[in-house]
């Protein structure tokens, strides 16, 4: 039992911290007017390292000592980490919340294919799994169907190119996390080492694709007689985003060490729910008859998968149960 309640716990713990994260991530693009995503990531990453340094300075937290296959596996990894952020932001900056949200709903599909691919399923699934699948990738393609406003074909490839990333990430963080790869990290060892790596990738980037010159004009352009609030307003908002993001990445690493890759895709649907609302309410969209079928379909495609999941892993369990008796 406490096992149960801590693995409901930080997954309660996950989706609230997720929601707000991409929340805050489309006010800090959209009405604070920053449109400059990689930096909105590299935030993300100097909210890790500000954070894990707090940890160790408090006493709270003691690195362990990689050995070189482990740094150069981390570095492997970092990367995969970096660009699923970064991706996902450039993507928030091109579509609407609910369309973001609904696309990556799909992530369960992808989990499945790249849990395969992967060979971290070596049973693989049943067909009740697959036709769960179904009901999914049809109501995302009726829900961007429909009139999402900021919708472009960029965009919504973007957000996709995302949505495989972030299978990929809870896939190989679940592997890494619980003994493969040779690394066998905790949770906040694992954010520890990733952190920097991740803030100097995004960082180079938006040196070389010009963010970062572009970002320094825009806050010039903030101190102004005709803005007598300055850059406060911004830089309060970037301090609060970069904080949401270090509880978040605690908030998954720690899930995803108490419970398996297709748990977090189940929560994940959750999120979608959620977000899907609150987008519509905060950035004032309105969907069409269409869009709302289709993100109801995707949502009860998911709710179906979750279904499915549980009851073959109860199944399961039963049957082991028995054999020992």
């Amino acid at each position: 039992m406490a096992i149960q309640t801590k693995a409901a716990a930080s997954m309660a713990s996950y989706l609230i911290v997720s929601l707000l994260l991409t929340l805050h991530n489309k006010m800090v693009l959209q009405w604070h007017q920053f449109g400059f995503p990689w930096l909105v990531t590299a935030v993300h990453s100097l909210g890790g390292i500000i954070g894990m340094r707090l940890l160790v300075a408090t006493g709270h937290f003691k690195p362990m000592h990689l050995d070189r296959q482990q740094k150069r596996l981390l570095w492997i990894f970092s990367t995969l980490y970096t660009v699923n952020i970064a991706v996902s932001n450039v993507s928030l900056h091109y579509v609407s919340v609910p369309l973001h949200q609904v696309v990556r709903g799909t992530v369960p599909v992808f989990t499945v294919l790249i849990s395969l691919i992967w060979r971290t399923a070596p049973q693989g699934y049943s067909w009740r799994v697959y036709a769960s699948l179904v009901p999914v990738v049809v109501g995302v393609g009726l829900a961007t169907y429909g009139d999402y406003y900021s919708f472009t074909i960029v965009g919504f490839l973007l957000t996709l190119l995302g949505t495989v990333l972030a299978a990929t990430k809870t896939v190989v963080t679940n592997t890494i996390l619980v003994g493969g790869y040779r690394l066998k990290l905790p949770a906040l060892d694992l954010l520890y080492q990733l952190s920097p790596l991740a803030f100097a990738q995004t960082i180079t980037w938006a040196a070389v694709n010009g963010e970062l010159s572009a970002a320094w004009a825009f806050v010039r352009s903030l101190q102004s007689d005709s803005n007598p609030d300055g850059v406060y307003p911004l830089v309060m908002a970037l301090i609060g985003n970069g904080a949401i993001a270090f509880l978040l990445n605690i908030a998954s690493f720690t899930a995803s060490k108490n419970t398996s890759a297709l748990a977090m895709t189940v929560t994940g649907n959750v999120k979608v729910v959620l977000a899907v609302v609150l987008g519509c309410a905060m950035f004032n969209i309105t969907l069409s008859r269409l869009s709302t079928f289709g993100i109801g379909l995707t949502l009860a495609g998911g709710a179906g998968y979750s279904a499915v999941r549980l009851n073959e892993a109860q199944r399961i369990k039963d049957q082991a149960s028995k054999s020992i008796v």
